[in-house]
Order: structure tokens, then C-alpha cells, then sequence
């Protein structure tokens, strides 16, 4: 799903890097060391990458052996080709170009509420990990998704309004295991980390 102009322009500002390097990426961080789980020169897949902020952060963070990002919309795109990926393309989390099992790492800085195929892209996710691979994943549930989309309206549809018990139940069906969880800055918001098996 596209996002609108309103939510784009709030994806793409100065205050949105800021919460990204100083809260969500640093709980990701935290969440990885205490799975002592170890990314230099890892292939990460930069999920739904946008402008490309996160890519830095992940390049800067790990040394990535392969860094590969992609996002739907052409305009993202477009300003992430400023950004240190190895590999950047415009594409469809519901239906990667990738192969299976070809990343040690995937990051999703807050993307599965904007589908209403979500447990369709957590499959891909799962397809394209190695066993043993990490996904690390930052959403909101199903109140503040519902929050967002009617009084901040951003695009965000209905069926991407999930609870966290149905986040993990799905991610545990497909085949991950749940090594950590964090409160980003208040309950309704979560990172996580997950291996897949």
C-alpha cells in the first residue's frame, strides 16, 4: 500500500530520523545483544527501506556483506539511491524477486500495518531468511494502527490493524521463534525480534 502525501512527508523529516536512530534502531540493537545475535558482514534485507535512512544506519551499524533494500513506491526510491545500498529496487513486499532463503537479516522499521496482505508478507519474510536468519520488526498494534489511520490519517487499512498476540501467532506459524520483544515508547508500540527456524 502507498502511503499518502500527508504520511509521507511525516516519514520524511528530520524528527522522523531522530526517533529512527535514537529509539527504534537502538531498541533493535538492544534486542540483538541480548540474543547475542551478531550482523557484521551479514546480508540484511532493509525492508519497505523508504527514503533510505535506515539503510545508513545499517550500514553504519553492521558492514553488511550485502546490504538490499526496496520499497513500493517510486518516490522513496528515488531518495534512497543516495544511500549506501548494494542493491536497492522498487518492489512488492507481497511478492519478492529474491530467492529463498538469501538473507542472515531482514529489518521492518513499521511496515506490516500498512498491508492488508500482512501474514502474506511475513510469509515472504520468512521465505527469503536462511534458517537461523533474524527479523527484526518495529509495529504498532491494532489501536494505535486505528488511531493513526483515523485521527493522524495516514493509509493504513483495516486488516493491518492486528494485535500482538496475532502478530505472533502467525509468525509462529510460519515458522519463527520469538527471541525478544521491547516497548519502543509506549506499550502499544513493539519491537521484536524474531529467529526463523
Amino acid at each position: 500500500m502507498r502511503l499518502n502525501p500527508w504520511e509521507t512527508l511525516c516519514m520524511n523529516n528530520p524528527l522522523r530520523k531522530f526517533i529512527m536512530r535514537q529509539v527504534e534502531f537502538s531498541r533493535f540493537q538492544a534486542l540483538l545483544k541480548a540474543a547475542e545475535v551478531e550482523l557484521v558482514q551479514a546480508r540484511i534485507l532493509d525492508v519497505a527501506c523508504g527514503s533510505g535512512y535506515s539503510s545508513r544506519l545499517l550500514k553504519q551499524a553492521y558492514h553488511p556483506g550485502l546490504l538490499v533494500g526496496f520499497d513500493l513506491m517510486a518516490e522513496q526510491v528515488a531518495l534512497a539511491r543516495h544511500e549506501p545500498l548494494d542493491v536497492l529496487f522498487q518492489g512488492d513486499l507481497l511478492q519478492l524477486p529474491l530467492t529463498n532463503e538469501c538473507f542472515d537479516a531482514a529489518f521492518g522499521f513499521g511496515v506490516l500495518h500498512h498491508l492488508v496482505g500482512w501474514k502474506q508478507a511475513a510469509a515472504e519474510l520468512h521465505r527469503v531468511l536462511r534458517p537461523g536468519g533474524v527479523l527484526l520488526l518495529e509495529e504498532p498494534n491494532g489501536l494505535a494502527s486505528r488511531f493513526f489511520r483515523h485521527f493522524v490519517r495516514f493509509a493504513i487499512p483495516p486488516a493491518g490493524e492486528f494485535s500482538f498476540a496475532e502478530l505472533k501467532g502467525e509468525l509462529s506459524r510460519l515458522g519463527f521463534r520469538l527471541l525478544g520483544q521491547k516497548t519502543i515508547w509506549a506499550a502499544p508500540f513493539q519491537a521484536f525480534l524474531w529467529e526463523r527456524l
